[in-house]
């Protein structure tokens, strides 16, 4: 259930999960991976792999995330940035965004 999205002409479903303490963890981000390349979003050819930027949060140093990422049949290039440091480095991160935070 959920609002779907169309990318390269592929339908793309919703995607919800939680985890008991209601933080993301590395058993989700693994299986949305999964999701994505079970619809082949982001072919492997001639050496081209997708890329994914990171913020730096625990759960992406975790054992099955960092599994499935790792794995011959689906590797991701990934760039993990400064924990806690999203602030500086955050695409879009402008005041007139996020000024409450900015000033906090």
């Amino acid at each position: 259930m959920g609002l779907t999205c169309f990318y390269k002409n592929k339908e793309v479903p919703c995607c919800v999960s939680c985890s008991d303490n209601g933080s993301i963890i590395s058993k989700i981000l693994a299986s949305f991976l999964k999701q994505l390349d079970g619809l082949d979003l982001f072919p492997r050819r001639k050496g081209l792999k997708p890329f994914l930027l990171l913020d730096g949060h625990g759960s992406q140093l975790e054992l099955p995330f960092l599994q499935y990422v790792n794995m011959a049949a689906c590797q991701w290039v990934m760039c993990i940035g400064v924990p806690y440091g999203t602030s500086y480095w955050q695409v879009g991160d402008t005041a007139e965004l996020n000024g409450s935070y900015k000033m906090a």
